[in-house]
């Protein structure tokens, strides 16, 4: 499932750079959830998710300036670092992300803080530097 669950994920990072919503909806789970990294920032449902990416690409900057892909069973673990990361002081200017594919598509993404919180919950050991 790896190479798979790889795949989809990179594809979603690839219509995000081109913005495009209807390749992203195209591999979002109708019953998506995205669980920001406060309780409170949820989106239910693969309209809310797209909502969410539509007003993030209201800026001309990506604010990417790293981007990090470990495939772990069905998890893919993403860090990406950049300015819109510096904004928010406990994220130290990046945020890790667990996106969960199933069925051929994504059906959750889980936000967090550090690198070390993402691949626990992921149950996956982080890889160490070549």
């Amino acid at each position: 499932m790896s190479d798979a669950a790889m795949e989809i994920v990179f594809d979603h990072f690839h219509a995000r750079r081109r913005r495009d919503l209807d390749a992203i909806e195209a591999g979002l789970d109708p019953d998506v959830v995205h669980q920001g990294v406060l309780p409170d920032l949820v989106c239910n449902g693969r309209q809310a998710v797209l909502e969410r990416i539509g007003d993030s690409f209201a800026g001309h900057d990506t604010g990417v300036e790293r981007l990090e892909l470990n495939a772990a069973g069905e998890n893919v673990v993403v860090g990406i670092a950049g300015p819109r990361f510096r904004e928010i002081p406990f994220l130290h200017g990046e945020i890790f992300m667990v996106f969960t594919v199933r069925g051929g598509t994504i059906a959750r993404i889980d936000d967090y803080p550090t690198r070390h919180a993402a691949f626990l919950a992921a149950e996956a050991p982080a890889p160490t530097p070549a």
